[in-house]
């Protein structure tokens, strides 16, 4: 690994080298707790077609990260040191609008999910959703589609089908 500042490049994928036998697609991960960027790598790194090639812990960090490493995916977390997660997806989108954007995070997502597709993210998935269910919804993010759990879709139709005012799941 090498490190700038406090973002990581993988030395994988500096040396373009590609172990798979699909495309390798390259992901940032943004989150502030080393201890989940970790297991998200250890998630992907069994993965023919997803590639880590850099890491952060700030919205600053991300935002060079970006620009340097030019990743296929972004994941990233609301909460983050010096700054909030919601100013850097609106940030990434205005600057990379081809970029997709994977949030993952323990906030809920009956409160933040739509707010966050509102600010040009292309899926929200909460930390504690299964692995297998994560490499989902990054896939889905990468193929141009948006993801939410079923729960936050059901939410999101039932409000847009009644006019837009908000209807309770409860």
């Amino acid at each position: 690994m090498v490190a700038s500042n406090t973002w990581v490049r993988s030395n994988a994928s500096q040396a373009g080298m590609s172990t798979g036998k699909r495309r390798e697609r390259r992901v940032l991960i943004v989150d502030d707790h080393p201890i989940v960027r970790q297991g998200l790598r250890r998630v992907m790194e069994n993965e023919d077609d997803l590639t880590v090639c850099g890491e952060a812990e700030t919205a600053r960090d991300a935002r060079t990260a970006i620009k340097e490493l030019n990743p296929d995916v972004m994941i990233a977390d609301i909460s983050l040191k010096q700054g909030d997660g919601i100013e850097l997806v609106r940030d990434v989108r205005a600057h990379y609008p081809n970029l997709p954007i994977l949030v993952l995070s323990m906030h809920d997502e009956t409160i933040y999910a739509e707010r966050m597709l509102s600010a040009g993210a292309n899926g929200y998935i909460m930390k504690q959703a299964a692995s297998e269910q994560f490499l989902i919804a990054l896939r889905r993010v990468l193929d141009g589609n948006i993801y939410v759990s079923e729960a936050v879709g059901n939410n999101m139709i039932q409000k847009f089908a009644s006019g837009g005012a908000y209807v309770s799941a409860n």
